[in-house]
């Protein structure tokens, strides 16, 4: 369906193209006026000079050939100055019959001198001309011409004709110039119709050039992509296994000890880059979406920096947290998280040493999130192109940081998603601050009050089923989850994890799914085992990149899975015994956490 802005481009373009080719028309066919009305002059004065000498009939043919001339001059002149307008056209067509009436006034001119025969030759004459006029791509200026030409040569019939003349000839000349007029406007809106297809298909030209340009930027996106893709995954691969080669076959614990954060580090470089290459991937088809709602900072920032000082601490760098202030922001929890992980990888990633700060704080009416960090830094070239996908400034090389420069364009889509601002400032060599400055909800939100108990996952006497169809992801999750406490049946499916769960004789506790299963999927697995033992709590952990989209009903965490994250979904559901989270009072708005 076209738009009132499209039919609109769509007129202005038609107008343009019929503009243009009646412009070219009358400028092509007043030239060639020009020359002929030059030579039918002396035609004229084959007529004229008998009856009046030639000084009369010379003054007018010198004024005639004078006017072509400077109109012809005036008509460059004017397409030069304005090019091929509407005003230009209208300009061209007046004096285009302004000059052309020269020829038909030599009738009332010399009417006294001519005959009755040399009034019909002039009348003969002007027929002629009026038959070809140029103007006719102007019907109304074409009906003021032709009304003129035909009245000055009336008058030469109303002085020398009789009675039947002059009914005979203002009749003929009424008629002949009605179906003239008729004549020219069937041409004029064939012009137009021609105008309109040569729009049409210079529009549809444009359209598919612009299919093409956009196809090749695709293409062209898309092997950067691989390119970019395959060189940088490999980079971060190929340290993996020299370092795991180390460990393996070393037995020096305390070389094992160095290495070991080594490989974490190497794995964390690998999750992310692989997470920046699926949302690339579903920025580029379209697939990602926002799901605006209360989101409570606190708890969301939390979860996020669970482990992050670690990791700081492990590069000798500090970081701190600053709740200057709290509350809920409407945004996409996901989205959000996204972001300031993005956020806080980079400051990670681009700092040698100093601190790293994230700040929450009022900014007007909204809440303003920063990452600061006292790094490398970026130059003002560098910044210019900072938020564009694939690129990496020197500051990565100073900082000797992998990556595949899509961190932050990654940032700059999810944030117009969620009509967020975002900011960056940097300095070479003093560090760089990024913000994001989120709205704050119409209505008022309750939240959960936060403790410090919460931080320690103690899983001790939950049930736990885990259906994975993997069986290295099965063992390793079973794993992580027993040495948090927790007693774990694991299957490949729904009747493996069934008959663990039977042999156990006890109540569970949660369940833990991938989506896509050798038999059917985890969402159908959840209801089975819902119905079996009650609505216990369930999370989804797959690599689907479409899962948010899919309105599954159940929580959803996209592999791979950072322990952190896992574990911050897990507080929410088995919270310290005797707490529990508190429900939203009557007329408050529910809270994402």
């Amino acid at each position: 369906m076209h738009t009132k802005e499209d039919r609109t481009s769509e007129g202005t373009a038609l107008d343009g193209e019929f503009t243009r080719r009646s412009l070219g028309i009358m400028l092509a066919q007043t030239r060639a006026s020009a020359v002929a009305l030059t030579l039918a002059g002396p035609l004229y004065g084959l007529v004229i000079v008998p009856r009046t000498g030639w000084l009369p009939w010379l003054v007018w043919y010198v004024t005639l050939v004078a006017s072509l001339l400077l109109r012809q001059r005036y008509f460059m002149h004017l397409v030069a100055r304005d090019g091929y307008t509407g005003q230009t056209l209208h300009r061209v067509s007046l004096w285009a019959g302004v000059t052309g009436l020269l020829t038909a006034a030599c009738v009332p001119l010399f009417v006294h001198w001519l005959t009755l025969t040399e009034v019909a030759i002039m009348t003969v004459l002007t027929l002629g001309q009026l038959l070809v006029a140029v103007i006719g791509v102007k019907p109304r200026m074409y009906a003021v011409y032709m009304a003129g030409s035909l009245s000055m040569v009336y008058v030469g019939w109303l002085v020398h004709g009789t009675g039947i003349h002059k009914l005979v000839i203002g009749l003929a000349m009424v008629l002949g110039g009605t179906m003239m007029q008729r004549a020219v406007h069937t041409y004029w809106k064939t012009l137009r119709d021609n105008a309109e297809m040569g729009a049409s298909k210079a529009q549809l030209v444009d359209q598919l050039r612009a299919a093409l340009e956009r196809q090749h930027d695709i293409q062209l996106a898309r092997s950067r992509f691989l390119g970019a893709a395959s060189h940088d995954l490999r980079q971060p691969v190929q340290a993996l296994m020299f370092l795991t080669d180390i460990f393996k076959r070393t037995s020096d614990m305390a070389r094992r000890e160095a290495i070991a954060p080594q490989i974490v580090r190497t794995g964390e470089s690998i999750d992310t880059m692989f997470r920046h290459l699926v949302d690339f991937a579903q920025i580029e088809a379209g697939t990602l979406r926002a799901n605006l709602q209360p989101v409570h900072l606190g708890r969301l920032i939390q979860a996020i920096v669970a482990g992050f000082a670690e990791k700081c601490a492990a590069k000798g760098l500090r970081f701190r947290v600053d709740m200057r202030s709290d509350g809920a922001v409407m945004a996409d929890p996901v989205l959000l998280e996204r972001v300031l992980r993005n956020f806080l990888d980079n400051a990670a990633k681009y700092s040698l040493v100093g601190e790293i700060v994230l700040t929450v704080q009022q900014s007007g009416e909204d809440l303003e999130i920063s990452v600061e960090d006292q790094g490398v830094g970026m130059d003002e070239e560098d910044l210019a192109l900072v938020w564009n996908s694939f690129h990496r400034g020197r500051s990565a090389a100073l900082a000797e940081a992998e990556g595949i420069g899509l961190g932050l364009a990654i940032c700059r889509h999810m944030a117009d998603m969620m009509g967020a601002r975002l900011g960056l400032s940097s300095r070479p060599g003093q560090g760089t601050r990024v913000t994001i400055c989120l709205p704050r909800p119409a209505e008022p939100v309750c939240v959960a009050r936060l403790d410090d108990n919460l931080r320690e996952l103690n899983l001790q006497g939950r049930l736990i089923a885990v259906i994975e169809d993997d069986g290295a992801t099965r063992r390793a999750l079973t794993s992580w989850l027993q040495d948090a406490g927790a007693a774990v049946v694991a299957g490949a499916g729904l009747s493996e994890t069934q008959e663990a769960l039977l042999a156990s004789g006890r109540r569970l506790d949660c369940i833990l799914a991938d989506y896509r299963l050798s038999e059917g999927d985890g969402v159908t697995a959840i209801a089975a085992l819902r119905q079996q033992h009650g609505a216990v709590p369930a999370l989804i952990l797959s690599a689907e990149p479409d899962l948010q989209e899919r309105g599954l009903g159940l929580p959803c965490l996209q592999k791979p899975v950072a322990p952190e994250a896992l574990m911050a979904h897990l507080r929410q559901l088995f919270p310290d015994p005797g707490r529990s989270l508190e429900s939203p009072d009557r007329g408050e708005t529910s809270v994402a956490v």
